[in-house]
């Protein structure tokens, strides 16, 4: 039951815009990364706006949570940076295998899961992890992902990127209760929606130009260490660091299977812009985001049966 209702809701979707704009780039070529680059500097930034503002959350409530993200990335980036020395991987090739370890599709693919597994009872918890673990999508993959070599530089990236202001700005709302107008709400909520199709449109175009070629191993590694750390090393690890804090049970579980998900889509408009290996952190989401629809419905059935 679970497999279906992840291959509808979810998998299916994303499939068919991802074989859409994969047909697209083969016959009629377009420029990547002016079109990353939209998605980026405007999309995104309103789709972390509404996402966070529209799901009020106050700061007490994200204590623990925060300290749950801090422990699971910090845990998943080490896994991920040891699988790519282990590999032996280009530094460029690194830096996408730990964002396809690290980075975890929370919001499109984790909050309808969440409400059609566990009920209404369940979304106040749902988003509060969405909430928390925008953190790092929105700060650390654009840190790891910078070209730059000096530390100075690379927060400078950070503090630049549209995306980070639009979550600072988000946060600002939330705490001191403001709200945008009627009218300018619905008009960036109206873009916001457009952000996850154009993202998964981007994932596709990027697919197109993916080729195993001469270094195909050494690929055919890194999505195999990348399936295995992001679809059940991360379960198991997230599943011992909850234990460490005061959760309920639902709660636990609601934590538990949405950071069991996939890889994120967002870091791959970083890994364009920064020239990070964007062909291999596209195979590597496709990759994750295609076995999940096998590896989620076993975490939530050991967690529901």
């Amino acid at each position: 039951m679970q497999f279906f209702l992840i291959f509808d809701q979810s998998l299916l979707p994303l499939l068919l815009i991802v074989a859409a704009a994969a047909l697209y780039q083969r016959f009629l070529r377009t420029d990547i990364k002016q079109i990353a680059n939209m998605a980026l500097n405007i999309f995104a930034p309103l789709l972390v706006f509404d996402s966070l503002t529209r799901h009020q959350t106050t700061l007490p409530e994200l204590w623990q949570p925060f300290g749950f993200m801090v422990l699971l990335t910090g845990s998943m980036v080490a896994l991920g940076w040891l699988a790519s020395l282990a590999l032996r991987l280009a530094p460029q090739d690194r830096i996408s295998l730990v964002l396809a370890c690290s980075m975890i599709n929370i919001g499109n693919f984790g909050l309808p899961l969440i409400y059609f597994t566990f009920g209404q009872d369940a979304v106040a918890m749902s988003v509060i992890i969405f909430v928390v673990f925008n953190i790092p999508l929105t700060t650390l993959a654009i840190y790891v992902s910078s070209d730059k070599i000096q530390t100075r530089d690379m927060l400078m990236d950070v503090l630049k990127t549209p995306i980070f202001h639009a979550m600072i700005l988000a946060l600002l709302f939330t705490g001191l209760g403001w709200q945008l107008p009627t009218g300018l709400a619905n008009g960036v909520q109206l873009m916001a929606e457009g952000a996850i199709p154009l993202l998964i449109f981007v994932l596709g175009l990027q697919l197109a130009a993916f080729s195993l070629n001469r270094h195909w191993v050494v690929y055919a590694g890194a999505i195999l260490l990348a399936l295995l750390i992001r679809l059940i090393a991360s379960p198991l690890v997230a599943d011992q660091l909850l234990a460490l804090f005061s959760f309920s049970t639902l709660e636990h579980n609601v934590a538990l299977v949405q950071t069991s998900g996939p890889s994120a889509l967002l870091p791959l408009m970083y890994a364009i812009k920064f020239n990070r290996s964007p062909d291999l952190l596209a195979a590597l989401i496709v990759s994750t985001t295609i076995a999940s629809g096998i590896s989620l419905p076993v975490v939530i059935s050991l967690l529901t049966g």
